[in-house]
């Protein structure tokens, strides 16, 4: 039986995106449900944890290594190019196809934004495409721009064929002035709905907020 295959994006880089996977797999697992995290691409790895193992440390179970691992801290196809790496994307969409029917969740996590350049001539949501996940969550920082950047994605998602399952805003370093409303008004004018506002906190904690069992219930859906 094949499991369920979760993908989790954003608006862009650096904004919570892995700190939210890493929570959701958590809170699986801690209800016993058989889940699995991976990141099939990730640049910027350095001497210190990378978010491939961030996600295989919240997993319930285990896969063998997987994914490619690149130094740079830029976009992937530019550090793919750097180090002489070509990316196998029908590769990797193969080895996540292969790893859900090992469980009953798979939530893989994309590098950077939908819209980041995946591999030469290839965006994230390319990749999207080539996956055919049951759901799509979106992540954004919910700060000052995040207005923009959400309809923006959102509209030019549905534009590239990607079903979008709904819009998770997580609370930044430093709030500002549009802290906490942007969620209303992204009711408002988005098309997808606003699954959850997740606060700051660490992921173990957070797997218990209330934030991140709604979440939960949106990827088993």
């Amino acid at each position: 039986m094949t499991g369920r295959l979760v993908v989790v994006t954003g608006t862009g880089t650096e904004i919570g995106k892995t700190h939210v996977a890493e929570a959701v797999l958590l809170a699986l697992k801690a209800a016993g449900v058989r889940a699995v995290g991976l990141k099939p691409v990730e640049s910027g790895v350095g001497p210190g944890v990378s978010d491939a193992s961030r996600l295989a440390g919240a997993s319930a179970f285990h896969v063998k290594p997987y994914g490619v691992a690149l130094k740079a801290p830029v976009s992937p196809h530019r550090a793919a190019r750097a180090e002489g790496v070509t990316l196998d994307l029908a590769g990797l969409a193969a080895e996540v196809e292969a790893v859900r029917a090992l469980g009953e969740l798979v939530l893989v996590e994309l590098p950077g934004g939908l819209f980041t350049p995946l591999a030469e001539g290839v965006l994230n949501v390319d990749f999207v495409g080539r996956l055919r996940p049951d759901a799509v969550l979106l992540v954004a920082p919910d700060r000052l721009g995040v207005l923009h950047d959400v309809l923006a994605t959102t509209r030019a998602a549905r534009a590239a064929g990607v079903d979008l399952r709904g819009i998770v805003l997580v609370a930044p370093a430093v709030p500002d002035a549009s802290t906490g409303t942007n969620a209303e008004d992204l009711r408002a004018y988005a098309a997808i709905p606003v699954l959850a506002v997740v606060p700051r906190g660490a992921p173990d904690a957070l797997a218990t907020d209330p934030s991140v069992a709604l979440i939960v219930a949106a990827s088993r859906r």
